[in-house]
C-alpha cells in the first residue's frame, strides 16, 4: 500500500528513474526526514532496475539550505587543510600543473591545502553563500557560489576536478556529471568519492524497522547509488574508470549486519532540534599533531583500501578519465 506525503508524492506515480530511466514501479522502503519542523515527510524508494535508492520528492532548495546552514561547516578545518596538502603531493600528477576545481569546497581549507602544496591553480564551487564568503575573504580563494551548472566555467577549462562526497547530494546526478565532463579537457581526471548506496542507507532502514518513526537523514543524502547505477552514470556522461578502491570496510560490514554495531548508534537517527539558519561559522582550535602525522594517516588509510568496488565497503574512491 502506497502512502501520500505532504507534497502528494505517491510511489505509484513514479514515472522514471532519474538515474537509469527505468519505468518499473519502485520499491517503497521508508519515510526519512531532513529537518524536524514544518517540512514534508519524504519517501525513500528503490529503483527496480538499477537499484538506486532516492528521496522522493526531492527536497526543495529551501530545505537543503536549512540543512547546510553555516554551523554545518568548519568543525574539522585543520584536517581538511592537511588533507589538501597531502592530496596535492600524493594524488595530483607529479611535476605537472594545471587548473584544479573542488566542487562542494565548503570553507575552502582543502582547496587551500592543495594550493599550498602544488603548482596547480585552485578554483572552488560551493552552494553556501556564508562558506563562499569565508573562502574568498579569509583564504583569498577563487570560489564561486551556487550550483556547478551556474558557475559559468568555459568548456574544457579544467585539468582535474575533485568531487568528494557531493554526487549523492545533488538533485540531478547525471546532469552534474555531464557538466563535469564539459568543463574538463579531454583525458582530464575526475576524482570521485561516493558512498556505497546499499551500505550507506542500511542503518537508516534498520532504525525505521525497529523504531517505526521517520529517521533523521543525518547525511542529507538524496541518492544512494548501487554499483550498477554508478557505472551507468559514468557511461552516460562519457567517463571511463582509471582506478577504483573500496574503503570503510569495518563500517560497511557493521551497516550490513556482518559486524557488531557501536553502542548507541540509533542516537544519530532520532529527531533533533533545528539550529537556526543564522548560526555563524565557528572554527574550533586546531589540534596540534607531530610533523608528518596527516601524511602518515593518509598512507595508513590507503593501505586499508581494497582495489575495485566491493559491496562490503561503506565508500568508494573512483578516479575517472574524460573520454
Amino acid at each position: 500500500m502506497s502512502m501520500k506525503n505532504a507534497e502528494g508524492f505517491d510511489s505509484s506515480d513514479f514515472l522514471s528513474c532519474p538515474i537509469c530511466g527505468g519505468s518499473k514501479k519502485p520499491l517503497r522502503i521508508l519515510c526519512p526526514t531532513l529537518l524536524y519542523g514544518n517540512e514534508p515527510v519524504y519517501e525513500l524508494v528503490e529503483c527496480a532496475e538499477c537499484g538506486t535508492r532516492m528521496m522522493k520528492p526531492l527536497p526543495s532548495q529551501e530545505v537543503l539550505n536549512q540543512f547546510y546552514a553555516p554551523y554545518y561547516y568548519g568543525s574539522d578545518w585543520y584536517k581538511q587543510q592537511a588533507k589538501g596538502r597531502v592530496f596535492g603531493k600524493a594524488m595530483l600528477p607529479p611535476g605537472q600543473s594545471g587548473k584544479f576545481l573542488d566542487i562542494g569546497c565548503g570553507l575552502g581549507f582543502f582547496l587551500e591545502g592543495v594550493r599550498l602544496s602544488s603548482n596547480w591553480k585552485a578554483y572552488g564551487v560551493e552552494i553556501s553563500a556564508d562558506a563562499v564568503q569565508f573562502a574568498r575573504m579569509k583564504l583569498n580563494l577563487d570560489v564561486r557560489c551556487g550550483e556547478l551548472s551556474a558557475a559559468g566555467f568555459p568548456e574544457a577549462f579544467f585539468d582535474y576536478v575533485y568531487v568528494n562526497n557531493v554526487l549523492e547530494h545533488v538533485r540531478d546526478p547525471l546532469a552534474f556529471l555531464k557538466e563535469c565532463r564539459r568543463i574538463l579537457r579531454r583525458a582530464g581526471l575526475l576524482y570521485l568519492s561516493v558512498p556505497n548506496g546499499p551500505a550507506d542507507s542500511a542503518n537508516m532502514i534498520r532504525f525505521y524497522s525497529s523504531e517505526g518513526v521517520p529517521p533523521f537523514s543525518r547525511s542529507g543524502h538524496l541518492f544512494y547509488f548501487s554499483q550498477t547505477a554508478l557505472r551507468h552514470l559514468f557511461r552516460e556522461s562519457f567517463f571511463e574508470i582509471v582506478s577504483s578502491r573500496t574503503y570503510g570496510i569495518r563500517r560497511g560490514l557493521s551497516a550490513l549486519g556482518f559486524y557488531p554495531q557501536k553502542p548507541g548508534w540509533k542516537k544519530h537517527y532520532w529527531p533533533r532540534p533545528i539550529i537556526p539558519a543564522g548560526s555563524s561559522i565557528i572554527l574550533p582550535p586546531e589540534k596540534r599533531r607531530f610533523p608528518g602525522y596527516y601524511a602518515y594517516r593518509y598512507r595508513q588509510a590507503r593501505l586499508k583500501m581494497l582495489p575495485g568496488l566491493w559491496k562490503i565497503g561503506l565508500d568508494f574512491e573512483i578516479v575517472l578519465r574524460a573520454v
